[in-house]
């Protein structure tokens, strides 16, 4: 792959060349896929579980989703020899359970994949993570949320961090509704069967790094982990971030912190990206087969923020389900709007003077925008 001195000029070249020329020419950078593993996740020891994904490179040009390496054989093997396999839960994910490794012995990830080809990372000691001291917000003059956070280690070693974080937030559909249809009947609708509030999961997909190593102290003030933009669906209810809080090498983070760089301007880290640097993790039968990743392993701290409606203001948001009509219809025309077996188009809502009302999927069943109907455990 080029590194990024050679790519941007390329690149800079291929978008004013296009302002005045018809035809494009991409180079093979970009044409040509050598299909190269990716490795995403971090080996956490203790209090959570651990969780790899596996794909493979895209071009830059791909507008298909990235293909998930499937059937693979992954472990976490240390250097005594003891090996923890993880188990695949599909779409190229596995996972194992708590870790509870020895932080005086160094392990390393241990993947092999169907063609053959074994991969290992770097052999490497277990970090321990300091706590996360606060997650605060503000919003500034336009009415943006931003989450920040402060940590610090009082020994002054960690000095190399990365986050991660999972936003959740609660949201409503515009009416609430009373009655289902149940073999083709109208009944009454369970209280805990209701279809209007719903919660979306959302995990981190930005690159959150930072080091403290030329302060003469290891502490990280204010530090912006997302942004929630004015008017966002995120807090017109009850929003969380669940903030998660990593110790890593300065290695660990110089990768991050170029992929950071690059993938702010050509991508993600699924796609075919233009550094030298592809990580620590290699081919142990076969040298020229590469993979991009990099494996760390580190202790776990959690910290979660909820936001209220009430304390953001003002929010002006636009629902997703647009503007939204109720109509009636008298119970002979039922058919007409719902038909034997479905499908349905529409939703009841109630009754009135021996009307059924209703109105559009979308305007009543918030499950129609993504979401789930289940309340978190730790939902307030």
């Amino acid at each position: 792959m080029r590194n990024l001195k050679n790519f941007i000029p390329i690149l800079l070249t291929l978008l004013l060349g296009g302002l005045n020329c018809k035809e494009v020419y991409t180079p093979p950078a970009i044409q040509n896929n050598p299909n190269f593993l990716v490795v995403d996740g971090i080996i956490i020891n203790g209090n959570d579980s651990t969780v790899i994904t596996l794909s493979r490179t895209r071009n830059l040009s791909d507008t298909t989703p990235s293909v998930k390496e499937l059937s693979a054989q992954v472990s976490v093997l240390g250097a005594s020899g003891i090996e923890y396999p993880l188990y695949e839960q599909g779409g190229g994910r596995y996972a194992v359970g708590q870790l509870l490794l020895d932080t005086s012995q160094q392990y390393q990830l241990k993947i092999i994949t169907t063609d053959g080809n074994e991969f290992r990372s770097d052999l490497s000691k277990v970090h321990t993570s300091p706590p996360i001291d606060s997650v605060y917000w503000n919003q500034d003059s336009s009415y943006n949320v931003h989450v920040y956070l402060n940590t610090h280690d009082p020994n002054n070693s960690t000095r190399y961090y990365r986050w991660e974080y999972v936003e959740t937030w609660e949201y409503h559909s515009a009416y609430p509704s009373y009655l289902q249809i149940i073999n083709d009947t109208p009944v009454l609708r369970p209280l805990n069967e209701q279809i209007n509030r719903c919660y979306q999961t959302k995990n981190s997909s930005s690159i959150d790094v930072e080091n403290t190593s030329r302060l003469s102290n290891d502490i990280v003030n204010k530090f912006e982990i997302t942004q929630v933009p004015a008017g966002s669906e995120k807090i017109t209810a009850e929003y969380s971030n669940l903030v998660k809080q990593y110790a890593i090498t300065e290695d660990a983070f110089n990768f991050w912190d170029n992929l950071k760089k690059n993938t702010e301007q050509l991508g993600s880290l699924f796609d075919l990206q233009p550094f030298t640097e592809l990580g620590n993790i290699h081919c142990v039968n076969n040298p020229s087969v590469k993979c991009i990743g990099y494996i760390s392993f580190s202790t776990l701290q959690e910290q979660r923020i909820f936001i209220s409606k009430n304390e953001v203001y003002p929010w002006s948001y636009y629902p997703y389900y647009g503007d939204c009509y109720q109509d009636t219809i008298p119970p002979a025309d039922l058919t007409k709007y719902f038909p034997p077996g479905g499908p349905y188009f529409n939703t009841l809502i109630g009754t009135n003077n021996g009307a059924y009302i209703f109105s559009s999927n979308l305007c009543v069943d918030c499950t129609y925008h993504g979401g789930t109907t289940v309340k978190p455990l730790y939902w307030p």
